[in-house]
């Protein structure tokens, strides 16, 4: 008869063995990305992805309560425990972050469907909403056989890396779009 506790670590070994590859990928593309102009956290508990933040201070608190009830059998499981809410926050956080390239944005560095080059850009808008700003991109989507379709990008910019981003909006993009153009059409129009 198989013990579950056994079941039970195998099964966590394997979660833990998959969510290390699955960082292991998104920390390789975080560090694949060249000429990052600036970047920015965009997590929901100050800038940190929240459930992956969450997870993390629950287990680190029920490792504590193990380590002080000196419950030493259990020492494997709250290791692999450990590994898998920390492999789980650096990949959250990784996704989490906001790229801006030279070469592009990348809004999501393990989904290409949220990242966009300068140039496929083909008109955007910037809505301002008291203390939120945020920049709306319209993209072709390009299917073989079908005819394209618009695809947006929605990018809220932080308050300390607006003017910034601003600079770098207008060296990649001014020259093609006039800034009185846009500022003519309103967002209700776009919708």
């Amino acid at each position: 008869m198989i013990d579950m506790a056994t079941v039970h670590l195998v099964i966590l070994a394997l979660v833990t063995m998959g969510t290390t590859m699955i960082m292991m990928v998104t920390a390789s593309n975080a560090l694949r990305l060249r000429n990052v102009e600036i970047s920015w956290k965009s997590g929901k508990l100050l800038g940190f992805p929240l459930f992956s933040t969450i997870f993390m201070a629950m287990i680190i608190t029920l490792s504590v309560i193990v380590y002080t009830q000196q419950l030493y059998h259990l020492t494997v499981a709250m290791v692999c425990y450990n590994w898998i809410g920390l492999t789980w926050f650096v990949t959250s956080y990784l996704m989490s972050k906001r790229y801006v390239t030279d070469h592009g944005i990348v809004k999501n560095i393990n989904d290409p469907s949220q990242t966009v080059s300068w140039s496929r850009i083909m008109d955007y808008v910037e809505r301002n909403e008291g203390q939120k700003l945020t920049y709306v991109f319209f993209y072709p989507e390009h299917v073989p056989g079908q005819r394209s379709r618009s695809i947006r990008l929605e990018l809220d910019i932080p308050a300390d890396k607006r003017s910034v981003f601003a600079h770098i909006l207008q060296r990649k993009l001014g020259r093609r779009f006039s800034l009185g153009e846009l500022e003519s059409v309103g967002i209700e129009q776009l919708k």
